[in-house]
């Protein structure tokens, strides 16, 4: 069989790919050992306090997450802290460190920036709020602070920030050099120009990176809530976890105290943020112009219900994430699904970063009490890749790229099929031989995702075909599609 000779340019792909694979594993090992869990890397959940209700301390998945974070106390002009309602949690704190999971208190959030460049102005304000917040972490046992301050504005308030954390760090270090300090930080220059990286990076354990809300009401065509990749074909040009990342890796040289200095941002450092949910727009489908504005965020738990009631699921693969269009091609939404946080994952751990930051855990709660998104980050971080079937409708009969690839042992294959039939899924080595199958039965319209587990079999190429054979006068046609993959171990 031609298909499955390995030409020499076959090999040539080959030895690229493993040399891709064997930096990989490299990378991954470094990670788990830097961050010292058996996720091989952080999850840090932000843990909403007027969600409780929703996600109550007993029903969180400890044993996904590495770090939690409770939102918000709120810094106030005399240097005091207000908090949000159920604050301190102290049954979700017992319970997290009973697991191995630390708990640390976020302050401020979205439009804090007065509230922190009030607080802040001068040394002593600063050294009540520092004073304060040791009060709250000793008192109610947590293990840690995230300032989320959004966003500093200008030198002055650069200066402010810059004084806190310094300030802070050492008087947390005499009263415990356990105690983390944490930041938020967006993904993009715009908020993200007034942090001062020389200070900074010596005194945060690791920084959130807010890599959402690319689009929203201020967009002139939809677009991806949190795209893993920037595709040219985007109108809207806005970013992506992939550009984020490389910006703040880019900001290594700096003016500081009027000397051009140079400073690497280390990777471990920076925790990629996902949202679990979504944007909802008025638009014909991907990247088409808005015909209003209104953008209305909807939770994980929502769209699945949307998934059940009509709209099409769709998936973009350059950009590795799904959409949906509801019936009378008047409305999108863009989300995170189980593909979607896995790629992100994988991303993380292949390119060395601190791990992934979630914002936030209630969305992901469903009627039944899974947590699918979550559930897909812990196993994808330990390096099992989890059995998914998306609850979908397709459009087309397509074999997608399996993930991770290179692998070891486990890969993920998703597929999706436009009518009822008899479906094959089919593993071979380079000479044709059948190795594996791991679908043979009658399926339904939708969209599936199987796990192909080869640690039984050697390293080298595999290719893997997608067989339909029709049922019934209407479904008589027959589609087939085959892809290659290569297991390193």
């Amino acid at each position: 069989m031609a298909l499955f000779q390995l030409t020499t340019l076959c090999k040539l792909c080959f030895y690229q790919v493993f040399l891709a694979g064997i930096l990989w594993l490299t990378s991954a090992r470094a990670f788990a050992q830097e961050t010292g869990n058996s996720l091989g890397g952080r999850i840090v959940g932000y843990y909403a306090s007027w969600n409780s209700v929703v996600l109550p301390y007993n029903k969180v998945e400890y044993s996904n997450l590495t770090d939690i974070i409770v939102a918000f106390g709120t810094p106030d002009q005399d240097g005091s802290i207000s908090y949000d309602s159920g604050i301190p949690f102290p049954q979700l704190v017992a319970a997290a460190h009973a697991a191995g999971v630390r708990v640390l208190i976020s302050l401020g959030g979205a439009g804090s920036g007065a509230d922190f460049s009030a607080a802040t102005k001068d040394s002593a304000l600063r050294a009540t709020l520092i004073s304060n917040m040791i009060s709250f972490l000793e008192a109610n046992h947590y293990d840690g602070v995230d300032i989320d301050w959004e966003t500093p504005s200008g030198s002055t308030d650069t200066q402010k920030l810059d004084s806190l954390i310094d300030e802070m760090r050492a008087q947390f270090n005499k009263v415990d050099s356990n105690w983390l300090v944490t930041m938020a930080i967006p993904a993009t220059s715009y908020g993200g120009g007034d942090f001062d990286f020389v200070n900074l990076i010596n005194n945060v354990d690791w920084f959130n990176v807010m890599c959402y809300d690319f689009v929203g009401s201020w967009s002139a065509y939809s677009g991806f809530n949190a795209p893993l990749y920037q595709v040219a074909n985007d109108p809207n040009q806005a970013g992506s976890d992939s550009t984020a990342i490389s910006y703040w890796l880019s900001r290594g040289t700096y003016y500081h105290n009027r000397q051009l200095v140079h400073v690497n941002i280390p990777k471990s450092k920076l925790v990629l943020g996902l949202p679990f949910y979504g944007d909802q727009f008025s638009a014909a489908g991907l990247y088409q112009k808005l015909t209003n504005s209104t953008v209305t965020n909807t939770r994980y738990q929502n769209i699945v219900n949307d998934l059940n009631s009509g709209w099409t699921y769709h998936w973009y693969d350059p950009t590795k994430e799904p959409y949906l269009i509801n019936s009378s091609n008047t409305e999108f939404i863009t989300y995170e699904d189980t593909n979607s946080v896995r790629c992100k994952a994988q991303f993380a751990m292949t390119d060395t970063l601190g791990g992934i930051m979630i914002w936030e855990l209630s969305q992901d709660v469903l009627a039944n009490g899974s947590q699918p998104l979550l559930e897909t980050l812990g196993a994808t971080m330990r390096g099992v890749t989890p059995v998914i079937q998306r609850p979908a409708i397709a459009s087309q009969f397509k074999l997608y790229d399996n993930y991770p690839n290179p692998f070891n042992p486990g890969t993920a294959i998703s597929y999706e099929l436009s009518a009822t039939g008899r479906i094959s899924l089919t593993i071979y080595d380079v000479l044709g031989r059948e190795v594996a199958t791991l679908v043979n039965r009658v399926e339904q319209p939708g969209s599936y995702t199987v796990t192909f587990d080869a640690s039984r079999l050697p390293s080298g190429v595999y290719f893997y075909r997608l067989q339909e054979s029709g049922i019934g006068p209407s479904n008589s046609g027959i589609h087939s599609e085959t892809k290659e993959m290569v297991l390193i171990k």
